[in-house]
């Protein structure tokens, strides 16, 4: 079990982010010509805009501050959009007055040359005292920098070869993994281990599996976070989701102290136990309870059978269709032109029938997710939502010529002339857009719903990294609430998205609704939703939306919808399914546990029960 004298678990990465920034400041402020380390990457950006704001505001003085990063592509020129050096400029240094800064060099050059400049950089950490601090991230190899699976304790900053999950994880930031550089130069453990004080970072589902394995699996070469569990003063600081595979956080019944009096703990435990023992609730013993190492709940409950009867009656309340909402305003936030359709295409379905009014809300255009061939297609098409568009950009004057072959012709050449790697211009992007929105259109009026495009400004980089939650996204959102006046909101409730964009958009709700309150908006009901990227459990959901085999290849219907997206530009992690697969897998295996639990009947071969699953936010 993990020692948490030395790890912190927070509710949100916006607290994390304050805590470790203000951890710096307090370094910085106490030794003004401190040493740190630094990180990339998504994970520290928070930090970084935190600093900037304490710089600003605050005056805290970075002048006789030194720094080193960990680590940097290799070869990569440092003006490049996924150069670590432009990250940290754009991030950090350009916000601040620190001058002395450093970040591995990984411009092309020779091995003999590359091998020279690391053993400098050594030189340079070491004349100016070493660090003092050194913050972060972990991946999903177990790396910290770029130290793959098999770094060993004494290692030194070097050039190393990628593995091929980190060039994965790695390949929406380049537009493809074939564009990702197969090498990289880093710190090495050794180098971060001399530092006087550590603090690693970790968010989300993704990162959940690894920092089990560092915080509890052996300390070896094979995960060489797993080495900071050596180092006297190394802090983690994980959000809920992160830390959700740690023992005291996945296995709450382990814990000595395990209160059984809560009906959640009781309700989570019981569940877990039926699954694990492959039995319906109603068939679970003391036996079974000792087995799983949950025998103090029998212990603290005057009944065993009531308790158990209890669950199995609360789940059955759970999957009834009187939980949905009828002849409501419903309001579905969905992140991307798709997540609406992927998670909850068939309660979407369900309750345009009970005769609610439901408006879709796309929050981005989900551009980047295009295909160059794609946008080919429809200007072939000549589209009635092309020819608006170029006439709108016409009107504007933005637009070089006035035809859709001036267009068609101005594209083609922007996609067969731009390097490799290299973002896409506005004119393309906007084309991309046009087809996700096509899209996105299409599938609504199949389900009776209306769709609104907020096309959140925050996505507007043109690169994977964007920019911070700002105003201009609050006020979107906060008109798409003043305009649908919702009974109800559907909020993705997703930790696992890969690039963030899930939790930004959740970000800017957040942020819109005290100021709807504020503003006389009526208060309304709230309900999470996942499946895109995972799923909740059976004792996290709060309402099961059950249904068969026709709504299910409705729902499939409405995925296909999405052509762009068959065969995906970002797959995320291994998992190699179309999202529609991902969808009838996920609505099946939650059914198939409910059927396991008791509370659903079996289904015959020829009719199979799915179920979309919500968490109800008080």
């Amino acid at each position: 079990m993990t020692d948490l004298k030395n790890v912190m678990v927070r509710a949100a990465y916006p607290l994390i982010c304050r805590e470790v920034a203000a951890c710096i400041a307090d370094l910085i402020r106490r030794k003004p010509d401190a040493v740190l380390g630094l990180a990339t990457g998504s994970t520290p950006i928070g930090v970084y805009e935190e600093l900037a704001r304490l710089h600003r505001d605050e005056e805290l003085d970075f002048s006789r501050v030194t720094t080193f990063n960990l680590d940097e592509y290799f070869p990569i020129a440092p003006d490049a959009p996924q150069s670590y050096h432009r990250f940290m400029r754009e991030h950090l240094f350009d916000h601040i007055n620190c001058a002395n800064w450093h970040v591995p060099d990984g411009r092309q050059r020779s091995v003999d040359e590359v091998r020279a400049d690391c053993a400098q950089y050594e030189t340079m950490i070491r004349d100016a005292g070493g660090l003092d601090f050194q913050l972060l991230g972990i991946g999903r190899t177990g790396h910290i920098g770029f130290n793959e699976p098999g770094s060993g304790q004494d290692t030194r900053t070097r050039l190393v070869t990628l593995d091929h999950i980190t060039r994965a994880d790695a390949a929406g930031d380049f537009f493809g993994q074939e564009n990702v550089p197969p090498r990289a130069i880093t710190m090495g453990v050794g180098t971060i281990l001399q530092a006087r004080e550590i603090i690693i970072m970790a968010t989300g589902v993704r990162k959940a599996d690894i920092v089990r394995q560092a915080l509890e699996g052996k300390i070896t070469s094979k995960v060489p976070a797993s080495f900071l569990r050596e180092h006297a003063h190394a802090t983690w600081f994980l959000d809920e989701a992160a830390a959700s595979q740690l023992t005291s956080f996945a296995r709450p019944w382990h814990l000595p102290d395990a209160d059984f009096v809560d009906f959640n703990l009781r309700r989570r435990t019981l569940i877990s136990v039926s699954l694990e023992e492959q039995k319906p609730l109603g068939k679970i013993s003391t036996h079974d309870l000792r087995n799983f190492g949950a025998q103090s709940l029998a212990r603290q409950v005057p009944s065993l059978e009531a308790a158990l009867q209890e669950v199995e009656l609360d789940l059955k309340a759970r999957t009834k269709d009187d939980l949905l909402p009828q002849n409501k305003s419903v309001l579905c936030l969905s992140p991307h032109p798709d997540d609406d359709v992927i998670c909850c295409g068939a309660t979407l379905l369900k309750m345009t029938e009970r005769g609610n009014n439901v408006t879709v809300a796309y929050g981005v255009s989900g551009s980047m997710a295009v295909r160059d061939k794609d946008v080919l297609a429809l200007l072939r098409s000549r589209h009635a939502r092309l020819v608006a568009f170029i006439e709108r950009e016409q009107e504007e004057n933005r637009l070089p010529g006035t035809t859709v072959d001036d267009v068609f012709n101005q594209v083609r050449q922007e996609i067969f002339e731009r390097e490799s790697g290299a973002p896409d211009g506005p004119l393309l992007t906007n084309l991309k857009r046009l087809v996700r929105e096509g899209e996105a259109a299409d599938a609504c009026r199949q389900m009776g719903a209306r769709p609104l495009f907020l096309d959140l400004p925050f996505y507007h980089t043109g690169t994977v990294q964007k920019s911070p939650i700002g105003p201009g996204d609050v006020q979107k959102v906060l008109n798409a609430l003043q305009t649908t006046q919702p009974d109800l909101v559907l909020l993705t409730g997703e930790k696992n998205d890969p690039h963030g964009t899930h939790e930004m958009c959740e970000e800017a709700f957040r942020m819109a609704l005290p100021l709807y309150l504020e503003a006389g908006g009526k208060p309304f009901k709230t309900w999470n939703y996942r499946g895109a990227w995972n799923e909740y459990e059976a004792w996290e959901g709060s309402y099961f939306n059950v249904f068969g085999k026709e709504l299910m290849e409705q729902k499939i219907g409405l995925i296909l919808d999405h052509i762009s997206q068959l065969d995906p530009v970002f797959p995320g992690q291994s998992d190699r399914r179309e999202f529609w697969e991902r969808a009838r897998d996920r609505n099946r295996d939650t059914a198939r546990q409910l059927q396991a639990l008791g509370v659903l009947p079996p289904s015959r071969s020829f009719a199979p029960l799915y179920a979309e699953v919500f968490q109800f936010v008080s």
